[in-house]
């Protein structure tokens, strides 16, 4: 994080999308420069580790989608720290709650979710993809309701 965008980098972080996610749609380098104020990412030694998308969607609710992780740094704390990134950034943009969606066979990701505090709010079928889709948000506002 920190770093300009380049053309390596957004390349990077589309191959990683790419390799870590079953999209329906496949990003190309473009893609992701054309949309680089969306994207957080961490480097090490000039190679995109992590990354993710992290936009606003409405006044109140930001997204994050796609966390990808290189799969030689996974279960190091890489995921959780491009969450943490993306919701700072949501907080800074005056998010109220942060949603994202996963596959429902995307274990990982689910656990990784939940660990961070989200929870299921809804469920749906993509036909595109043939999966069922979770949705998941977490409550970021300042005097949210403690519902434990």
């Amino acid at each position: 994080m920190g770093r300009e965008m380049t053309i390596s980098i957004a390349s990077q972080i589309a191959d990683l999308l790419n390799r870590s996610n079953n999209l329906v749609v496949k990003y190309n380098s473009r893609q992701i420069l054309n949309s680089k104020e969306d994207y957080i990412f961490n480097l090490v030694d000039d190679e995109v580790i992590a990354c993710a998308k992290c936009k606003k969607v409405q006044w109140y609710q930001w997204e994050i989608s796609h966390v990808s992780v290189k799969e030689s740094e996974l279960k190091k704390g890489y995921g959780k720290n491009i969450i943490r990134e993306c919701e700072l950034r949501a907080v800074r943009g005056s998010a109220k709650i942060i949603q994202c969606t996963i596959r429902n066979d995307n274990f990982a990701s689910i656990q990784l979710f939940k660990s961070m505090g989200y929870e299921q709010v809804n469920i749906f079928f993509y036909e595109k993809s043939g999966n069922y889709v979770y949705v998941y948000q977490k409550c970021v506002s300042k005097g949210q309701i403690n519902r434990t």
